[in-house]
């Protein structure tokens, strides 16, 4: 397991710290991102929070990532069917 790499930072005035430019970089992390802060035992766990709008939400449920790493995986194996128009779409959906 590789140790990660530790960085010092202060406690600054009005208690801000300044999240090095090398983990803001490789998290993708930008001014007015939402960051998740929780204390775990006698450690500060901070992750980035990424908000999903209310529209996409369903996208990113458990059973749709799954339902979606299926179908992808009909894609690779070639388990799927084409069709050259909607009638033909509609007869393969009876034939099943």
């Amino acid at each position: 397991m590789a140790v990660a790499k530790s960085y010092k930072v202060s406690v600054q005035r009005r208690n801000l710290i300044t999240l090095p430019s090398e983990i803001r970089k490789k998290l993708n992390i930008s001014e007015g991102d939402i960051l998740d802060v929780r204390l775990d035992d006698n450690k500060i766990i901070i992750e980035p929070y990424k908000l999903v709008p209310s529209s996409q939400a369903y996208f990113w449920s458990n059973k749709v990532q799954k339902d979606m790493l299926e179908a992808k995986e009909d894609v690779n194996t070639g388990r799927v069917r084409e069709f050259s128009n909607i009638d033909e779409f509609l007869e393969g959906l009876q034939d099943d």
